[in-house]
């Protein structure tokens, strides 16, 4: 199938040379997206809409173009932002025939210009240090590169890979209870592992359609600090995309994606035979399959305001079934089609810029639901997330801006009774990092003096209850929220990021912070204790990093 896939987007590729429409999707983590997002709660933007991530290059050209029509709003320092991202995004521009005061391209390591292709190389580093409060130190070194361009008029290809060394008294791959990308290791001894983080994308443009086979994160939903549809806590996974522009005001995105179940078949895996001693020379391990499907349409009803509602499916242990590859398809009809053997989630979010200098949004994730039972203390199971935030936008002096963010999941969120259609890939949940059964409130004030520089202030408390065996979640009554051994995180601080030249960073920050876990409950299960607790201490982070985000 996925044989299949890739010879029809070459098959299309041929058939629409000529065509001049090309894509390629800038990283969720890019600095870009603050500034249009900025741009959009300061009423400069219009016609934004961000509940799904990535966004094409070009697309991103075309918000800088309706910026640029707004100059005359923008404070010194945006000014100077929007010149800096006109020359990032300097061939997608003069692709769209826009030259009102364009820059000089931005410096590459190399750029290739020839008929037919257009691609850009540079390289990719960085090493940082944390004294962490648990009073252990973690080191990391990053080195790799990145690849973009065009083929044709209407095929964008994307490479980027980055090679990571960890080494200090503490060394955690998972990243546990925290926003950073779990990974998968590819090297552990002990106090040193190495880990790689590698995205791709071939996409083709037909009309108002781009097809692609990509291998990148996706971030669903509205919220800052956190995503509860799709984030990227997981390494990103393979997947087909589907993504169309249905009009100025309606957006709808499809993707069928590969997850990881990390659940050993048994039947399939095998003993390799040999000449050793033991007979034998490996054990050949296969894994369970499992799949996700998911479909997000994006509108924006009235001015300022955006909706977007979508679906998903979790399904495994077969082969891809044809049911969930097609792109508009009700999972919960084909859920029933399949006689009830998968998970299904709804979810929707609410973007409002109604209110000059105000960003309000809110993000609802619907795992499992009864209205009928949802006020029944002894008989709901609302198992359900939900995000709300506000945003504002030089409101005491300008180029600052102020985050209140709130997240709460219910216990046995991302949670299912069959373990290959669990929300998750390698182990992580696919939405937010806070996991089932949490709630976390998130402050931040920032402000830059200059388009290099930002400072910032920084308030996180993050409660995490416990999580009991999967049975109990299909029992009566559901425990209720924060059951069990409570883990508590509270930290404050300052934060900095300089940009030494362009696209090196250093990175900063100072917190004070502070760790409970409450003592064990017998019979309840608990997470691993992190470290005991500790009051006052410091988390303190040096780092210098090159061309990533």
């Amino acid at each position: 199938m996925i044989r299949c896939s890739i010879f029809s987007l070459f098959l299309l590729s041929m058939a629409m040379q000529g065509v001049e429409a090309q894509s390629v999707y800038v990283h969720p983590s890019h600095e870009v997206y603050d500034f249009l997002k900025r741009m959009e709660g300061k009423g400069i933007l219009k016609d934004y809409r961000d509940a799904v991530k990535p966004i094409t290059r070009k697309e991103i050209a075309g918000f800088l173009i309706a910026i640029d029509a707004h100059a005359d709003q923008l404070t010194s320092v945006e000014k100077d932002q929007l010149q800096f991202y006109k020359q990032e995004f300097f061939v997608e521009l003069q692709q769209l025939k826009y030259n009102k005061d364009l820059p000089e391209e931005r410096w590459h390591l190399y750029p290739y210009r020839s008929s037919p292709g257009t691609f850009n190389i540079d390289l990719i580093g960085g090493y940082s240090v944390e004294a962490n409060p648990t009073k252990t130190n973690t080191k990391i070194r990053s080195n790799g590169l990145l690849s973009y361009g065009y083929l044709g008029d209407n095929v964008g290809l994307y490479l980027y890979f980055r090679d990571n060394e960890e080494t200090g008294t503490y060394v955690d791959p998972r990243k546990d209870l925290t926003p950073l990308q779990g990974q998968i290791l590819s090297q552990n001894k002990g106090h040193t592992i190495q880990y790689d983080l590698a995205d791709a994308q071939v996409n083709v443009d037909v009309a108002f359609l781009t097809l692609s086979i990509e291998k990148m994160p996706n971030v669903w939903g509205a919220g800052y600090h956190g995503n509860l549809i799709l984030s990227d806590k997981p390494p990103s996974y393979p997947q087909l995309k589907l993504r169309a522009k249905l009009g100025k005001d309606v957006d709808f995105t499809f993707i069928h994606s590969w997850l990881s179940s990390d659940l050993i078949d048994s039947v399939n895996s095998f003993l390799v035979p040999g000449l050793n001693l033991s007979g034998n020379v490996g054990y050949r391990t296969i894994y369970r399959q499992k799949y996700m499907a998911a479909q997000m349409l994006e509108a924006s009803v009235a001015n300022g305001v955006d909706v977007s509602v979508g679906e998903s499916e979790i399904y495994g242990s077969r082969n891809p079934e044809l049911i969930y590859l097609l792109p508009v398809m009700f999972y919960f009809a084909a859920e029933h089609y399949n006689e009830d053997e998968d998970n299904k989630q709804v979810f929707g979010s609410v973007d409002i810029n109604a209110v000059k200098n105000y960003n309000m949004y809110a993000t609802l994730f619907i795992d499992e639901f009864s209205p009928t039972e949802f006020y029944l203390p002894d008989r709901q199971r609302n198992q359900l997330g939900f995000t709300v935030g506000t945003r504002a936008y030089d409101l005491l002096y300008p180029n600052t801006d102020f985050l209140v963010e709130y997240t709460r999941t219910n216990p046995w969120v991302y949670n299912h009774k069959f373990p290959d259609v669990t929300y998750q890939s390698h182990g992580f949940d696919l939405g937010d990092w806070i996991g089932q059964n949490a709630d976390d409130l998130y402050l931040e004030a920032n402000y830059r003096p200059y388009r290099s520089l930002k400072v910032g202030l920084q308030f996180e408390s993050l409660r995490k209850g416990a999580k009991d065996s999967t049975k109990f979640q299909y029992l009566l009554p559901t425990p209720p929220f924060l059951y069990g051994p409570v883990i508590k995180h509270q930290s404050y601080g300052v934060t900095a990021r300089y940009e030494v030249v362009r696209d090196m960073f250093l990175d900063f920050h100072l917190f004070l912070a502070r760790y409970t876990q409450g003592a064990n409950i017998p019979g309840v299960f608990q997470y691993s204790r992190m470290s005991s607790d500790y009051d006052g201490r410091i988390d303190a982070l040096i780092g210098l990093r090159y061309n990533f985000y």
